[in-house]
């Protein structure tokens, strides 16, 4: 069985950064397991709280978790856009709204009711010499993506008692026509207790037995109830990393290029961020926010 140095299991920060005021688990200059794509973060909101992001060069996915919210950007003609995202009660309440947010834009979000929780999913798309106003970056501006939106959806085996949907995919081409495609996938995994997992396969159906995946994961782990738990394994197609994390509520796994997880295993209800970054993220099938 193979051994990282670091361990991939992220505990939930106690408390926001100063800074950003955002709750950071994973990203590039995270400790513990750091990623080189994938950055993640939550906001709670109280009701009427307004607070403004602007993440630079990176996409942004903004996952409602729970909650209403109005959102409010600047787009490329320097116009005010507003939207109201209706949001849902609880997780296990539905499929999400979310705010797909390109580079350089200042995105404005204000609650409307009490408790709203915000997951900030970002990843660079483009290159590094993009910088804001140069031909090469992408013009600012938003969408926000209703839970009516065409998306992936799939139960699976154990019909509605799992449910794994795709929320938004973002995708650029890097350095212009013809050269890597660049994707930021984003989605959700609900399985209710005693749905079962397929245990035997440790890898996607659309990653050949072998294969190197060239893209970073997160999945980020809240139960019903909250003291449930979960058995996570990660490991590599190839079998030369295997390991098994045991997972709390408000756990974050990060999966580094080259390792892929598997269905975990639980006896409560379970509910999954999931989100993918890099060459040819996996975006498989349809959904899309900005390119």
């Amino acid at each position: 069985m193979g051994v990282l140095a670091v361990s991939l299991l992220v505990r939930m920060p106690e408390k926001p950064c100063s800074t950003t005021r955002i709750r950071e688990a994973v990203g590039p200059a995270s400790p513990g397991p750091a990623l080189s794509s994938i950055y993640l973060g939550f906001v709670q909101l109280s009701q009427g709280e307004r607070r403004g992001f602007d993440f630079g060069p990176l996409d942004t996915v903004v996952v409602v978790m729970v909650g209403s919210v109005e959102a409010e950007w600047e787009d490329a003609n320097r116009r005010m856009t507003h939207g109201i995202v209706a949001g849902r009660h609880d997780l296990f309440d539905g499929a999400p709204w979310a705010i797909c947010a390109a580079p350089y834009t200042t995105l404005f979000v204000k609650a409307l009711s009490a408790g709203a929780e915000l997951a900030l999913i970002r990843a660079e798309l483009i290159d590094e010499d993009a910088t804001e106003g140069s031909p090469e970056s992408p013009e600012p501006g938003a969408v926000i993506v209703s839970p009516h939106a065409p998306r992936v959806s799939d139960t699976g085996a154990a019909g509605p008692a799992r449910q794994v949907r795709q929320v938004a995919s973002l995708e650029r081409r890097a350095g212009g026509e013809g050269e890597e495609t660049r994707r930021l996938v984003v989605g959700e995994i609900l399985t209710l207790a005693g749905a079962g997992c397929d245990a035997a396969l440790c890898q996607d159906d659309d990653i050949a037995d072998g294969e190197d995946p060239s893209h970073e994961e997160v999945r980020h782990f809240r139960f019903r109830p909250v003291e449930g738990g979960a058995i996570q394994r990660v490991c590599s197609p190839s079998r030369k990393y295997d390991h098994t994390y045991q997972v709390q509520h408000g756990d974050t796994i990060a999966v580094k290029s080259g390792l892929r997880p598997k269905d975990p295993t639980c006896d409560c209800d379970l509910y999954i961020l999931w989100a993918r970054a890099g060459v040819g993220a996996a975006n498989t099938r349809t959904g899309g926010c900005l390119s």
